[in-house]
């Protein structure tokens, strides 16, 4: 009867054995699909975050070259508005000189030499002092749109190459992890 025992002791403690090692196998696969599904979560993540980087830096780099394109504009009507207003300069030097020779002429004084001369000639240098300020001003306003609409060009460059740069950094991070985790 011992030995019976003993036979049927041994089939069972096998038997157990066999079921201890098939569950660890179970759970060793079950640990293997699991770190799969992280791993390919985790690129996933990874490759959303690369994308939103990228985007993210376009769209600043979007709304950079749109403030640029706006400076531009501004130079161009910077211009158009001197340009008007050095018109308006000239209309107001002819209706002076206008005016002035019709002074001279009623005073009866001969509008080719002396004080309506001297008067005109007055008015025109004054005028082309104004004028000439009127222009230096434009052109300085003009080229600090310029130089702005320059600088923010160059600012969507720098942000579309640091979203890149940042987005293969988080590549990067990512391989590295995996590498890691052998």
């Amino acid at each position: 009867m011992h030995l019976a025992l003993a036979a049927i002791g041994k089939v069972v403690g096998s038997g157990l054995g066999t079921a201890a090692s098939t569950a660890a196998g179970t759970a060793s696969a079950a640990g293997g699909i699991g770190s799969t599904a992280l791993t390919v979560l985790q690129g996933l993540s990874a490759g959303i975050g690369i994308l939103g980087q990228i985007g993210s830096a376009n769209a600043a780099a979007r709304a950079s070259e749109d403030a640029a394109v706006q400076a531009d504009l501004e130079a161009g009507q910077e211009k158009v508005d001197a340009t008007n207003q050095q018109t308006q300069m000239k209309r107001e030097l002819m209706r002076i000189l206008g005016a002035n020779e019709v002074a001279t002429a009623n005073a009866g004084i001969d509008i080719s030499a002396g004080i309506g001369q001297q008067a005109n000639a007055s008015a025109k240098r004054e005028a082309q002092t104004n004028l000439s300020v009127s222009r230096n001003d434009q052109e300085f306003r003009s080229a600090l749109y310029r130089l702005r609409a320059n600088g923010l060009r160059r600012k969507a460059d720098s942000q579309r190459t640091a979203g890149l740069l940042s987005a293969v950094g988080t590549g990067l991070d990512y391989g590295i992890s995996l590498y890691q985790r052998g």
